[in-house]
């Protein structure tokens, strides 16, 4: 497949990539003892270990959207990773609420040519999305820190872009606890096409399902429409950063054109030195 100008291999789930030990993708999380985690049956809060690794809240609600607890009055985010139920609980499938990331996408997507010609492709739902909904998933190669910045200079000296997605965990004190940096260059899904916005319809939460290995799940943010465009913002003020630069351009001045009222008029960057 090809995004953007720049060919890749199309996976379903992340991949280990260079400087990651791969016995993090065979560690497992204790499964629930739960006969059945719905939310409508009991707080499964308060009795599913799952639940209760990340959060205090139930994750989802009875429509496999995200629980209102993630968002505040304002609904700006508390940004806590979500841990759902897996292959070595009591619960099976069909029989719990916590378990909607694993599934996959519930909606219709199509990738299209942007009016705009600098923004290259991008993707939009062919369905209603209701806020809350999970939508994709942003795949590609779990890569260490220092790989990533080696990556990017190689990249930024052949004037290529980069697709490095630096994916960060907050907890109680919202300080950053833990971090993940996947790259979408060479492997990725549809979730690559996904382009930036300063006013996005999209956030990303760190999702664990059943390793130590996050996956980077992107959720509505209000109700979208059949036909808009996907769009978050890459900034990081959701927890999430992305770097995609090119470097015929100057480094701290590239030009966003996301279009919205609230255009800052460039991309964010993303300082690796962390």
């Amino acid at each position: 497949m090809e995004s953007k100008g720049i060919p890749f291999i199309e996976i379903f789930d992340n991949i280990p990539g260079k400087g990651i030990d791969v016995n993090i993708w065979n560690s497992c999380y204790e499964g629930c003892e739960c006969s059945t985690c719905f939310v409508e049956d009991s707080q499964i809060s308060s009795k599913c270990v799952c639940v209760g690794i990340m959060s205090q809240n139930n994750n989802y609600d009875t429509q496999y959207r995200l629980n209102v607890n993630y968002f505040d009055k304002n609904w700006s985010l508390n940004l806590f990773p979500i841990n759902e139920c897996h292959s070595e609980c009591a619960c099976t499938n069909d029989r719990c609420s916590n378990r909607v990331v694993q599934n996959g996408p519930y909606f219709n997507f199509e990738v299209f040519n942007c009016e705009i010609t600098a923004k290259g492709k991008g993707l939009r739902t062919r369905d209603f999305i209701p806020k809350g909904s999970f939508v994709i998933e942003y795949m590609g190669e779990v890569i260490s820190l220092d790989v990533a910045k080696n990556l990017f200079e190689i990249r930024s000296g052949l004037s290529e872009p980069n697709y490095i997605m630096f994916l960060k965990e907050f907890y109680s004190n919202k300080m950053c606890m833990a971090s993940t940096v996947i790259d979408a260059r060479n492997y990725s899904n549809f979730g690559r096409y996904i382009n930036h916005s300063c006013e996005p319809n999209l956030f990303v939460l760190p999702v664990r399902i059943e390793n130590l290995v996050p996956h980077a799940a992107l959720f509505s943010l209000r109700d979208i429409y059949a036909g808009e465009e996907l769009c978050y913002d890459y900034n990081g003020s959701v927890g999430i950063s992305q770097i995609e630069v090119d470097l015929k351009k100057e480094k701290t001045s590239i030009e966003c054109f996301c279009g919205s009222s609230k255009c800052t008029g460039f991309l964010p960057m993303t300082d690796l030195n962390i």
